[in-house]
C-alpha cells in the first residue's frame, strides 16, 4: 500500500501578496496615528499659547488695578502705549507697555522713579531701562481710556490720556494670529 503524502505550503507569489497587504495596512495604521499625534501636539501648543496670553493679560490687568498713589502723576497713554506707577520689589517704578510693530510684540519697560525724576521734580518722558518682550507674536495691540464727559453727561472712550487724574477704566485689545483678546480694567477710585 502506498501512502501519498501531500504537502501544502505557500507559494512564493502568495507569500509576496501577503507581505504586500500587510505593508499597506501597516502604513495606513502608522499614518493615522502619526497624524493624530501631530494634531494633539498642535492642540496642546495652542492651549499653552492661549494660556500664556491669558496669564500675561491678567498680569497687566492686576498691575493696572494695583497702582500705588504717587506724588507725581505717572499715568499717560495713547493708542499703542501706556505708562503708570507700580511697585516692583517694594520700590516705585514707572511701568510702560507698548506695541512694537517691527518686532510684532508687546514690550514692557520698568524704570525706577529715582532714575527718571530729576532734582526739580520733572519727569523724563524717555524710557531708560531696556525693553523686554512681554508678549511675542502679537499682530496688534491697542489701549483706550474711559472718562466721564460732564458737558455731554456721558461716558466716552478716548485713545489719548494726558490728564492729571486717572481714567475710570482702561480697555486693551491684543490681536494674535489665532484670536482677539479684549479686557476692560476698571481703576480704583481714591
Amino acid at each position: 500500500m502506498t501512502v501519498k503524502l501531500s504537502r501544502k505550503a505557500f507559494t512564493l507569489v502568495e507569500l509576496l501578496i501577503a507581505v504586500g497587504i500587510f505593508s499597506v495596512v501597516s502604513i495606513a495604521i502608522y499614518s493615522t496615528f502619526s497624524s493624530g499625534a501631530a494634531v494633539l501636539r498642535r492642540i496642546k501648543n495652542t492651549d499653552l499659547t492661549q494660556q500664556r496670553i491669558l496669564l500675561k493679560t491678567e498680569r497687566l490687568s492686576r498691575e493696572l488695578r494695583q497702582q500705588p498713589a504717587c506724588r507725581k502723576q505717572l499715568f499717560q497713554g495713547d493708542k499703542t502705549k501706556i505708562s503708570f506707577c507700580a511697585n516692583l520689589d517694594n520700590f516705585p517704578h514707572r511701568l510702560t507697555y507698548y506695541f512694537d510693530s517691527s518686532a510684532l510684540a508687546l514690550k514692557r519697560v520698568a524704570d525706577k522713579l529715582d532714575a527718571i525724576i530729576d532734582e526739580g521734580g520733572n519727569l523724563d518722558p524717555e524710557l531708560h531701562s531696556p525693553a523686554v518682550i512681554f508678549l511675542p507674536k502679537v499682530k496688534e495691540a491697542s489701549f483706550s481710556y474711559l472718562y466721564l464727559d460732564l458737558t455731554k453727561d456721558a461716558y466716552l472712550w478716548t485713545d489719548q490720556w494726558q490728564q492729571d487724574y486717572l481714567p475710570l477704566a482702561v480697555k486693551f485689545i491684543i490681536l494674535t494670529d489665532q484670536q482677539k483678546y479684549e479686557s476692560t480694567v476698571y481703576l480704583p477710585r481714591a
